[in-house]
């Protein structure tokens, strides 16, 4: 319908709510583009535990399996020693070994222990603080004759939720 002006109040209602549902998109998006890059940044700090967490723990393997083989050498060489052969030097290299490995064994250990992979803490409070702000803007608006703020102060702009979000993140 047209009022005297000559405007078309549907079209200028479907014309704003348009313009909102972008503007609700856009700030959607970019949302999820905040969330995507700190979840990758939290992913990234776990792979990289891990990593040294399984670099430590194959090294423990190895000087494990080294041990193994000079446990081998050991009795051979006991039995040289039994027959007449240098046992000492052989014994010591083996305990060496053994202590590396606990010791590689232990840190690796202690590492992987750090890793919790579905526990992402900075990601999930900014999820929380996200439903937070959603579940506020979707409480009806008071009366026109009662006020939150005084009446000189801005009221919010469609980036105040944008602009915690990056803070955040940065």
């Amino acid at each position: 319908m047209r009022n005297g002006s000559g405007d078309d109040r549907n079209g200028a209602g479907n014309e704003s709510w348009a313009r909102r549902l972008r503007g609700l998109l856009e700030s959607g998006r970019r949302l999820a583009s905040t969330r995507a890059a700190i979840f990758s940044e939290e992913l990234g700090v776990k792979a990289g535990v891990l990593a040294r967490a399984l670099a430590a723990l194959f090294l423990a393997a190895a000087f494990g399996g080294l041990s193994l083989l000079l446990l081998t050498a050991w009795i051979a060489a006991l039995f040289s020693k039994l027959l007449g052969g240098p046992v000492a030097g052989i014994l010591a290299a083996f305990a060496l070994y053994i202590a590396v490995a606990a010791v590689a064994g232990f840190l690796g250990g202690k590492a992987l222990s750090r890793v919790k992979p579905l526990e992402f803490p900075v990601t999930g409070g900014e999820l929380r603080k996200d439903m937070a702000a959603l579940r506020a803007s979707a409480r009806p608006e008071p009366p026109a004759g009662i006020l939150e703020s005084p009446p000189g102060a801005p009221g919010p702009s469609s980036d105040d939720l944008e602009d915690r979000f990056r803070v955040g993140s940065e």
